[in-house]
C-alpha cells in the first residue's frame, strides 16, 4: 500500500477512535498538555482527571477507561492501591507511570506489570506511548471479535458437517479424527467408535492406496484437489468414489478434510431441470424448442441422407371457440386428453412434441407410414369420449398436415416443418377433420405462379433456409426526453450483390404463404441482435412489424416467447407493430394476440394511422401510434396539413398514446413537428436504415 494511503487510513482510524484517557494525580493543565501532544501527532483525544483515589474509583465506575496515567510524585505510596482499584474495575486497562525521575520508579512498574514508566516532562514521548497502547487496545478488541466469529463459524461448520448429505471425514497422519454420519453410512458403519483409530487406507482397495498417500501429500502443496478412488465398505463391497481433499483444522490441529459428494440430489435436480427445459409440463411431450433441436441434429447426421422421415402435424382447429365456450381449465384438460390419444395412436413414432398452444408434431421414420398414423390419430381423436368437454356445446375439430423428406430431397429440418405447417393450414381451410399431404401443387407453392414470381419465392425459401435476409435499423428519435435507443427494424432480401426491399418480394411471398415464416425469421434474428446490445449495457428497444399472416397464426405468440427464452431477452425490450390496414380485417385475432403480447410485457404500436382508424384504437390496447406518411407530405408549406396534424396529435396524446411522425425528409417539417410536440420522429432526414446500429454515446 502506498505511504499516502497508509497515512490516510491511519488518520481516519485516529479520528474515528479517539483516545479516552484518565490521568490520576495531575492537574488539568498538565493533563491537557498530554492531550494536545496527542492531537499534534494526529490522534484525537479526550482527557479526564482524578486527583484522589476516591475520585479515581468514582470516575471508573461512572465511565470506564482502558488507558490510565498515574503520577507517582503525587500518589506516593498510594500507587499500589491505585493500580489495585484500576485492575479490579478494568482488568484489561493499560496503566503507565509518569514522574520527574522515571528511573527511581522502575521497580514499581515492573512489580505491577505496568505498560510503561515515563518522564512527566516529555509530553511527546508520553503521547507516543499512549498511541501505542491505544492501538494495542483496538487490536485486542478486534482479535476478540474475530475469535468470537471464528468460534461461531466453527460451530456452524460442525453443524453443517453433521447434517450434510455429503460424506465428510477429517484425517490426520492417515488416521480418522472425525466423520459425519453420511460417511459412516457410505462405508457401512453405525458409529464413529467403530473406526476410531482406524486408518483411512483400510477403506481403500489395495491397488489405490499408493495413489491415496500421494493425494494426501498433495494437500500441502496444491491445496484443494479431487481424484477417483476404489473404495471398500465394511462388508467387503467395492465402489468408486470421487474424493475431494482440502486443508482443514480440528481443535487447533492441522488435518485434511475428505469429502465424497452425494450426487443423488444433483442428478435429480439436473433431471428436473432437463425436464422443465425440454418437456411441455402439461402433456409430458417434448416442447417446440427441444423438438426442433432434435430434428436439426437428426437432419445434420448421416442417417438423414439415407432414410426417409415424415412429420404429422395435428392441430385442434377450433381451439379458440372451445376455450370461449368452456373456459381455459376445461380446454387445458382437453389438450391433455388429446396428448394421451396421440401417445396410444403413434406408439412406434420416433418423437411426439407439443409444437404450439394446440398443435402437436409426430416424427415418423420409414417403419411407421405417416399417412397411416395421421388417419389413425384422426379416427381415434374423433371417436374419443372427452371427459373434459362432454358438456360443452362445441366439440373439438382437427386439421392434420403430413409431409415427408426423402433421402435425395435435400430438405432441411426447418423446411420440413414449414411444409407441414402449410399442409395443416390447407387442411384447416378445407373444413373440419381433414388430412392433407404436402405436394408441390397445393396452394402456397409456386407451380401455378409466373416464372418471375416463382423465382422470387425460390429466393425467399433459400433465404429462410440459409439466412439470406438482412435486418436494417432506423432510429426513432424522441422529442420528449426518452433515454432509450428506439429503432424500427426493416427487412432486406439478398440477391447476389443486391438488397431487395419488401415492396419487391412481399407480394409473391404472400401468394406463396411465406409471410408468417418471414415474420418468424425477423422476430428471432431481431431478438438475437437486441439481446446482444442489451448485454453491452445499451438501453435499446426494437419496433418489429408482424404481417396479417402472423396475426392469424395463433402459434406466433409461442414463437416469440421461445425466442425471448432462447436469447435471455425481455418482452419489455420489444414493441410489436401492426399495420392499420391489416388490423381492420383481423380485429378479433389481433386482440387475442395483443393481449398475449402484453402479458409478456411487449408494447404495441399501430402504423399507417389515419384519423378514420380511431375505432381500432378503441378496440385494441395500443401504446404507440405511428402516423401515416401522408401527414408529413408537404407539411412545411401546407397550413391545413399542419392544423390537421396538430389536432390528430393532440387527440391521440390526450387519450394516452405516444405519437410517432414518420417519413420526415426535410428540416422544415422537423421544426413544425417540434412545435406540435409529437413524441417521436423517424425518417430519412434523420438517418436512412443501416445494417449497423451506431449509438450516440453523448446522448445515451
Amino acid at each position: 500500500m502506498p505511504a499516502s494511503a497508509e497515512a490516510a487510513m491511519d488518520s481516519s482510524m485516529n479520528q474515528n477512535n479517539p483516545v479516552e484517557m484518565l490521568v490520576v494525580g495531575c492537574k488539568l493543565a498538565i493533563a491537557d498538555g498530554f492531550a494536545n501532544a496527542l492531537r499534534n501527532q494526529g490522534q484525537a483525544a479526550h482527557v479526564r482527571v482524578a486527583l484522589s483515589l476516591d475520585a479515581l474509583q468514582q470516575q471508573l465506575e461512572a465511565e470506564p477507561s482502558n488507558l490510565l496515567l498515574l503520577n507517582v510524585e503525587t500518589l506516593g505510596d498510594l500507587v499500589s492501591r491505585a493500580v489495585g482499584i484500576v485492575r479490579k474495575i478494568m482488568p484489561t486497562a493499560s496503566i503507565m507511570l509518569v514522574s520527574n525521575d522515571p528511573l527511581k520508579h522502575t521497580d514499581i512498574a515492573v512489580a505491577h506489570d505496568l505498560q510503561d514508566n515515563l518522564s512527566i516532562r516529555s509530553e511527546e514521548q508520553i503521547a507516543l506511548a499512549i498511541r501505542r497502547e491505544h492501538q494495542a487496545q483496538l487490536l485486542r478488541l478486534q482479535v476478540n471479535r474475530l475469535q468470537r466469529k471464528l468460534d461461531e463459524a466453527e460451530q456452524r461448520s460442525s453443524l453443517l458437517v453433521r447434517s450434510s448429505r455429503d460424506a465428510i471425514a477429517y484425517v490426520h497422519d492417515g488416521m480418522y479424527l472425525h466423520t459425519n454420519q453420511a460417511y459412516l453410512d457410505m462405508f457401512g458403519y453405525e458409529s464413529f467408535d467403530e473406526i476410531d483409530g482406524l486408518p483411512i487406507m483400510d477403506m481403500i482397495e489395495t491397488g489405490s492406496r499408493g495413489a491415496l498417500k500421494a493425494a494426501l501429500r498433495k494437500v500441502a502443496e496444491l491445496g484443494k484437489h479431487a481424484e477417483d478412488f476404489d473404495c471398500v465398505t465394511n462388508d467387503g463391497q467395492h465402489f468408486t468414489a470421487r474424493m475431494e481433499f482440502s486443508p482443514a483444522s480440528m481443535d487447533g490441529e492441522q488435518c485434511t478434510q475428505v469429502m465424497i459428494r452425494d450426487q443423488s440430489h444433483s442428478l435429480a435436480l439436473q433431471q428436473r431441470i432437463d425436464e422443465l427445459t425440454n418437456k411441455d409440463i402439461q402433456t409430458g411431450f417434448l416442447n417446440r424448442q427441444a423438438f426442433m433441436e432434435q430434428l436439426e441434429v437428426l437432419f445434420d447426421s448421416s442417417s438423414a441422407r439415407d432414410e426417409s422421415y415424415s412429420i404429422v402435424q395435428i392441430s385442434v382447429s377450433n381451439h379458440a371457440d372451445m376455450r370461449e365456450a368452456c373456459g381455459i381449465e376445461c380446454t387445458d384438460e382437453m389438450l391433455r386428453e388429446v396428448a394421451s390419444v396421440l401417445s396410444s395412436s403413434a406408439v412406434h413414432a420416433r418423437t411426439i412434441a407439443r409444437f404450439g398452444d394446440h398443435d402437436f408434431m409426430i416424427l415418423c421414420d420409414a417403419r411407421e407410414p405417416a399417412l397411416e398414423v395421421a388417419e389413425r390419430c384422426l379416427h381415434n381423436l374423433r371417436g374419443h369420449a372427452y371427459k373434459s368437454v362432454n358438456e360443452s356445446p362445441v366439440t373439438p375439430h382437427y386439421a392434420i398436415g403430413v409431409t415427408r423428406s426423402d433421402p435425395d430431397s435435400g430438405l432441411t429440418a426447418l423446411e420440413l416443418v414449414n411444409r407441414s405447417c402449410r399442409a395443416t393450414a390447407i387442411a384447416r381451410s378445407e373444413g373440419d377433420n381433414r388430412v392433407v399431404f404436402y405436394n408441390d401443387q397445393m396452394p402456397g407453392d409456386t407451380g401455378r405462379m409466373s416464372a418471375e414470381d416463382a423465382a422470387m419465392v425460390a429466393l425467399i425459401d433459400d433465404a429462410l433456409a440459409n439466412d439470406g435476409f438482412r435486418l436494417k435499423y432506423q432510429p426513432i428519435v424522441s422529442l420528449q426526453g426518452d433515454s432509450r435507443e428506439n429503432y424500427s427494424v426493416y427487412l432486406r432480401l439478398i440477391d447476389g450483390s443486391r438488397e431487395l426491399v419488401p415492396d419487391v418480394f412481399l407480394s409473391p411471398a404472400g401468394d406463396a404463404n411465406r409471410l408468417a415464416e418471414i415474420d418468424r425469421w425477423v422476430v428471432r434474428n431481431a431478438i438475437r441482435e437486441l439481446a446482444r446490445h442489451r448485454r453491452d449495457g445499451k438501453k435499446i428497444v426494437f419496433f418489429v412489424s408482424l404481417s396479417q399472416a402472423s396475426i392469424e397464426d395463433d402459434s406466433i405468440l409461442l414463437w416469440i416467447c421461445d425466442c425471448l427464452r432462447e436469447f435471455r431477452a425481455k418482452g419489455s425490450w420489444l414493441v410489436i407493430q401492426f399495420r392499420e390496414s391489416d388490423l381492420r380485417t383481423t380485429v378479433e385475432p389481433a386482440k387475442t394476440l395483443i393481449n398475449g403480447l402484453r402479458r409478456i410485457n411487449c408494447r404495441i404500436a399501430i402504423s399507417g394511422y389515419r384519423p378514420g382508424a380511431q375505432v381500432l384504437l378503441e378496440r385494441l390496447p395500443v401504446d404507440f401510434v405511428k402516423l401515416s406518411p401522408d401527414f408529413a407530405r408537404g407539411l412545411a408549406n401546407d397550413n391545413a396539413q399542419q392544423q390537421q396534424l396538430n389536432a390528430t396529435n393532440e387527440t391521440l396524446q390526450e387519450a394516452g398514446y405516444k405519437t410517432i411522425a414518420t417519413c420526415i425528409e426535410d428540416a422544415g417539417s422537423l421544426a413544425i413537428l417540434w412545435n406540435v410536440s409529437v413524441n417521436y420522429i423517424q425518417g430519412y432526414f434523420l438517418q436512412e436504415p443501416t445494417s449497423v446500429i451506431v449509438f450516440d454515446e453523448e446522448g445515451a
